[in-house]
């Protein structure tokens, strides 16, 4: 039995697709559910929103974090984890754009995560990510991380363009 933490970040966007395929892990493993805007409730604890301290907590204690393809995946990362991550898709109503689909398709060939296209295979998953992270932990390096100067000038050009 794992403890599977499930998270879906913050934004406004509802991951009722991935919320509702958790009933086969909840039946078999200590999941713990971060549900944000979903309207699908699942069969396990769950909060629709988490405090930091909190996420942080959870994080570090799960042995596998299931979670949409957006920032969660970098963070566990740089935890020394491979998350298991679905992409949201913009055809489904789940994001406003395909941005998490190339994300997780460019770290799917490169980087350390286990992408998952079809929920239905989310306990296979699981029951193989010991093995996958291990593999994936040997191969693969972490990207290092970006410099607080390139942060800032990046930011600096997004909101001088936003201005504009």
């Amino acid at each position: 039995m794992a403890r599977v933490l499930v998270t879906v970040g913050m934004g406004p966007w509802p991951f009722d697709r991935l919320i509702a395929a958790l009933a086969p892990l909840c039946a078999e493993h200590e999941v713990f559910a971060q549900t944000g805007t979903s309207t699908v409730v699942p069969p396990c604890p769950h909060a629709a929103f988490l405090p930091l301290d909190e996420l942080q907590e959870r994080l570090a204690a799960a042995d596998v974090v299931l979670t949409h393809a957006g920032n969660t995946v970098r963070l566990v990362q740089r935890l020394g984890g491979v998350p298991v991550a679905v992409a949201r898709e913009a055809a489904r109503g789940e994001m406003g754009n395909d941005h998490q689909v190339a994300y997780l398709r460019a770290e799917e060939r490169a980087g350390r995560v286990v992408a998952v296209w079809d929920v239905g295979e989310l306990a296979g998953a699981v029951a193989r990510h010991r093995e996958d992270a291990r593999r994936l932990l040997a191969e693969r390096p972490l990207p290092p991380a970006v410099s607080d100067e390139r942060l800032v000038a990046v930011l600096d050009e997004l909101c001088g363009r936003l201005v504009r």
